[in-house]
């Protein structure tokens, strides 16, 4: 599961990476701490353009009478073209969803000791997202879900899945509201390198869905990062 974004990198870096106007990004915050049924920053193609536009994470299916509170944080990879609440969006309502980090926690007695994962080195990561409009009682709501993949070995130790992350040329085909091909879609989900991921424990407060402070992201206590095929840091805690 990905339940927790990072998004520190704004500006042009952002703009630069997703073929944006300079003015859609002017109001893009950094956030250190992004959770489910908080809105985020999602890029996706209307009128032949790309958008940068804020949902809700947590996709409502437009023909749900009684959704969870919470909707559908994520959709796996290997079933989201057959099932009902994605199968449609998939065709559809692609999008991206900008991050430069996620969390994942491992078990410790009875607490839950989070770490953070990032590219090697950082930079901005592009997530596959969903997003679909529900018609509530308060109005139209849009909202979006991130794709998962099997986890790569750096992430394996702490959860089975992880994001979906597309490269800059999968961009325009995952973006392309006319492609409908399930063939050339599906293959563009796959696991990211754990050669070009890293990772370090961080602060439980990145616990707390209501904390979103710059630092939450920072190794605890100076720990140096790990990269696949270093010596584990999740044993030493």
């Amino acid at each position: 599961m990905c339940a927790r974004l990072t998004l520190t990198t704004t500006g042009h870096e952002l703009a630069d990476l997703f073929g944006l106007a300079d003015d859609q990004i002017a109001s893009v915050q950094k956030r250190y701490n992004i959770a489910p049924m908080q809105w985020i920053p999602v890029v996706r193609v209307r009128d032949g353009q790309r958008e940068l536009v804020n949902l809700r994470w947590g996709l409502i299916p437009s023909w749900v009478r009684d959704p969870k509170p919470t909707g559908l944080v994520n959709a796996r990879s290997e079933t989201v073209a057959e099932k009902p609440s994605f199968r449609e969006p998939f065709r559809h309502r692609r999008c991206l969803v900008p991050a430069d980090g996620f969390y994942e926690w491992k078990p410790v007695g009875r607490k839950k000791q989070p770490y953070y994962f990032r590219k090697a080195h950082g930079g901005l990561m592009a997530l596959a997202g969903l997003w679909d409009r529900w018609q509530g009682p308060e109005g139209v709501l849009e909202t979006v879900t991130v794709l998962t993949v099997p986890a790569n070995e750096l992430i394996q130790p702490l959860h089975d899945r992880m994001p979906a992350i597309l490269t800059p040329d999968q961009f325009a085909v995952w973006l392309d509201p006319h492609e409908h091909r399930i063939d050339r879609l599906l293959p563009l989900l796959n696991s990211y390198s754990a050669e070009q991921m890293e990772c370090w424990p961080v602060h439980p407060r990145v616990n707390s869905a209501t904390i979103d402070e710059p630092g939450l992201n920072q190794p605890l206590d100076g720990r140096a990062s790990q990269s696949h095929g270093q010596p584990t840091l999740f044993d030493s805690l």
